[in-house]
């Protein structure tokens, strides 16, 4: 038997629940055992739980109530310490598994790892062949409950003991039931990834910082120079993977997305996904068909990405035409269960989404996560996820799921107004050379809650949807493109900056134009909205490439001993228009064009005497 994780303890200890897994492997091989620390023994004194802690597992610890613990000996002088945990997130009892060591003074203990997992849940992975009938009699057996397929295959089971020793049995139990099961892991808790804390400030820096507020001019993401060229994303659908939306709220009609395979209401499951009139989405969380916000983090995510623009109220969203696909995986106290994310992924991609937005942070490693994270690289579906508010090294501390291998993972971190990744006390930003991507706004983001409220969030959730929003933008320019394409074009195109050296894979920010127009000369004939200019020609002449109302103005006309040729141009630093000449429609050149234009305005023109057949024409080149 192989075991996903760091090792199994046998002899009445409790397995490390971090990744823990039981494939049928054939490898029967354990690590071995791993004394529990006696009396005699000198116990560690650990630090005292903190309720302001920017962990939120040590947060739950800390404003709830512990009804047993384990500590054992690792090696390497570590120490594992398990804990039964009743609190407010959840009805029932949680475990908090920790891995901690001495520091090298050797006068501190220091914390290597923390999860939580409930402490009567199991996620079961299935072989392909396994009835349901016969799952549920393995389970009967074993004195435990069937819960429900979450996706293909993949199953939760509830034990009638929640407690350490329970859990502990469970796991050793079913897996080595491997006829039927296939992995059996501990469902994990995680959590959103931002707090509000200001409400009402009504500044967008993270799109057009001019310097308010003391802060550092052009340090944003270009947003209004993404609107120059794109506002529209029509037809492109990104999933949103969070508390769920606000649908009544002002600034947020009209961008969910409709499964028009349903009828509404008719307790039918019209298009056979396994969800009863799933129109607009679905509530992993609680089971059913309404993915209403109760927390407020889902709706300040998805306002980042597509609160409506124009409407003379609010703020404004990143990107327009966009549809929501609402996945509610977190509850009221903004927490969630590996199981949810594991369904809503799935229902996700089984949708056909190209894009998840996963503002997700402190989960357990989990095996059949990683498997549906491998299916979603196959299906070339890109996943932008926040890399967590600790200020941790995500290399040396990972922080799940951004840190999952999957190469079509983008994983944001926040830098702030000063063009800096925030590390202030409140919620500082994750970073990581390898496993944090690109740094993103995320400081001071305003953005719709409940009711009809805005609120100010910090964190690492309000930097991944910048980068979802951008990402659908590059999707909606060429449809054509994978994750590994754009993530490759959204990391291609950051602003570097010194103070992102060594922070994360890119050195640099999020910049939405800089994206935008990488995309539009990897395939500069693309015309989106079939206008008869193709994109790149749009783009320097600064005419949006997402209308037919928008369009380049070129004239043509005969005065003066010229045949004039003019259109109006907007300088870039990576593109340029010529206007050329031939006399045969087949050796084209600039030679001989007379130039009459201005900064903004190409023109040029070729005496019609004593040349009288000659012939015009506008080029798009590409600047190195």
């Amino acid at each position: 038997m192989k075991f996903y994780g760091r090792e199994l303890l046998l002899a009445g200890i409790l397995p490390a629940l971090s990744g823990l897994a039981f494939p049928a492997s054939g490898d029967s091989s354990v690590a071995p055992p791993f004394a529990p620390l006696l009396a005699s023994d000198s116990t560690p004194v650990f630090p005292l739980d903190s309720a302001t802690s920017s962990h939120p597992v040590e947060q739950t610890v800390a404003q709830g109530h512990v009804l047993d613990q384990r500590v054992v000996s690792l090696p390497e002088g570590e120490v594992r310490r398990t804990r039964l945990v009743r609190s407010g997130i959840h009805p029932g009892a949680l475990l908090v598994s920790e891995d901690w060591q001495k520091d090298a003074s050797r006068s501190n203990w220091v914390c290597l790892r923390r999860e939580m997992f409930l402490a009567d849940q199991l996620i079961i992975k299935v072989h392909a062949q396994t009835s349901e009938n016969a799952v549920r009699e393995l389970l009967h057996r074993l004195d435990m409950d069937f819960g429900e397929f979450v996706a293909p295959d993949v199953c939760t089971a509830r034990l009638r003991e929640a407690s350490i020793d329970g859990m502990r049995r469970a796991l050793i139990t079913l897996g080595t039931n491997t006829s039927a099961v296939e992995i059996v892991e501990a469902d994990g808790v995680g959590f959103g990834g931002g707090i509000p804390n200001d409400a009402y400030f009504t500044n967008q820096w993270g799109i057009h910082n001019v310097g308010q507020s003391s802060g550092m001019a052009d340090a944003d993401v270009d947003g209004p120079e993404l609107w120059d060229v794109l506002e529209n994303t029509s037809g492109i659908v990104v999933a949103v993977l969070d508390s769920g939306l606000n649908f009544t709220h002002p600034d947020l009609q009209g961008i969910t997305w409709t499964n028009t395979a349903e009828i509404p209401g008719d307790g039918v499951d019209n298009d056979s996904n396994g969800r009863v009139d799933d129109f607009r989405g679905w509530d992993f969380a609680n089971g059913d068909n309404n993915p209403t916000d109760d927390h407020g983090h889902g709706s300040n995510v998805t306002g980042i990405i597509a609160a409506n623009r124009n409407n003379g109220m609010g703020i404004a969203g990143m990107i327009g035409g966009v549809k929501i696909l609402v996945c509610k995986i977190l509850n009221a106290n903004n927490s969630g269960l590996t199981s949810s994310l594991i369904a809503a992924t799935t229902y996700a991609r089984q949708m056909g989404v190209p894009i998840m937005n996963l503002s997700l942070q402190n989960y357990p490693f989990n095996a059949i996560l990683n498997t549906e994270f491998n299916d979603c690289q196959s299906a070339g579906i890109l996943l932008s996820i926040c890399a967590g508010n600790q200020g941790v090294d995500n290399d040396v501390t990972p922080n799940y799921p951004s840190c999952y291998p999957q190469t079509n993972i983008l994983a944001a971190g926040n830098h702030d107004r000063m063009d800096v990744r925030w590390a202030d006390t409140f919620n500082p930003s994750n970073y990581g050379l390898t496993n944090v991507d690109l740094f993103a706004p995320g400081t001071d983001i305003l953005s719709p809650v409940l009711g009809t409220s805005y609120a100010y969030y910090v964190g690492t959730s309000q930097a991944a949807p910048f980068v979802t929003a951008v990402a659908a933008a590059m999707k909606y320019l060429n449809p054509d493109w994978n994750a590994s394409e754009i993530k490759s074009g959204i990391l291609g195109s950051v602003i570097t900056r010194p103070s992102y050296n060594g922070l994360c894979l890119s050195g640099g920010r999020l910049n939405a134009l800089a994206s935008v127009a990488r995309a539009i000369r990897s395939q500069p004939n693309n015309d989106r909205d079939m206008d008869g200019f193709p994109n790149l020609f749009e783009y320097l002449v600064g005419t949006r490439m997402d209308t037919q109302v928008s369009y380049p103005k070129v004239t043509n006309w005969l005065a003066n001993g010229f045949l004039h040729l003019s259109v109006p141009q907007t300088p870039r630093a990576d593109g340029h228009l010529e206007i050329e000449q031939a006399t045969n429609l087949g050796n084209w050149t600039t030679s001989g064009v007379t130039d009459f234009g201005n900064t903004n305005l190409l023109h040029g023109g070729i005496p019609t005497e004593p040349n009288p057949a000659g012939f015009m024409r506008l080029r798009a080149v590409i600047d190195p």
